[in-house]
């Protein structure tokens, strides 16, 4: 099957999300993903209602270089106590993508879906510096306009090369599509488990909108030697 680039772009651009699925031998997940510039509040209530997972702020290894943020099991590692949690990985075999968890400090209590919206449309923010080239900016207000912890978590990619998880898969698109790397993203769950990709497709088909395997954003992503983006 041929992917539409164009048209998932177009997609993203005009606020509607994607859905992506990774595999069958990992986490076997859909998520939910849309364009962290074209974010509002009612967008975050679908993806708490529709899809139901950790709603997360995604962008690229530029992003994480830039703001010096280190991965957040690697942080933690040498901690007395933290670091007997953080030794260990989940059963699929790939290490977190997380950085850390943000709120702006122009939110309320952080978890609202206004408050959750106006961070991720601030990070957003700073990913344009970022990825313009305006690296001081992008420090200036990161640090001053964030505190941690908060509500929204930050991962970053590690690249389709080490890892072929959710994060790298968004991030890859982002770059197949001429996005800037920012994006947001949520597992889409049932009841007790991960939503079935049979029925995460008929929500696709439902609502008219692109379903697609992640497999096929790896292709490209070698195709246009991205891998480690």
């Amino acid at each position: 099957m041929v992917v539409d680039w164009i048209s998932i772009r177009n997609s993203l651009l005009a606020g509607k999300p994607v859905l992506i699925f990774d595999s069958m031998s990992r986490e076997a997940e859909t998520d939910m993903v849309y364009y962290a510039g074209s974010i509002s509040y009612d967008k975050i209530t679908r993806l708490r209602k529709d899809a139901g997972g950790l709603i997360c702020y995604v962008s690229g290894r530029l992003f994480r270089e830039a703001l010096e943020l280190p991965f957040l099991n690697e942080a933690l590692l040498k901690h007395p106590v933290y670091g007997k949690l953080v030794n260990k990985r989940p059963r699929y075999g790939d290490p977190p993508a997380f950085n850390i968890w943000v709120n702006h400090v122009d939110t309320k209590t952080g978890i609202s879906d206004f408050d959750r919206a106006l961070t991720i449309r601030k990070l957003h923010e700073v990913a344009e510096n970022i990825y313009k080239g305006f690296m001081e900016d992008a420090l200036d207000v990161f640090y001053k306009e964030f505190y941690a912890p908060g509500h929204v978590p930050i991962l970053t990619s590690r690249g389709l090369g080490s890892r072929k998880g959710h994060t790298e898969l968004v991030t890859a698109l982002a770059v197949i599509t001429g996005l800037i790397p920012s994006m947001v993203i949520a597992e889409m769950l049932s009841e007790g488990t991960s939503l079935p990709r049979e029925e995460a497709q008929r929500y696709a088909r439902r609502h008219g909108l692109h379903y697609i395997d992640g497999f096929d954003i790896i292709v490209e992503a070698e195709r246009r030697g991205i891998l480690n983006d």
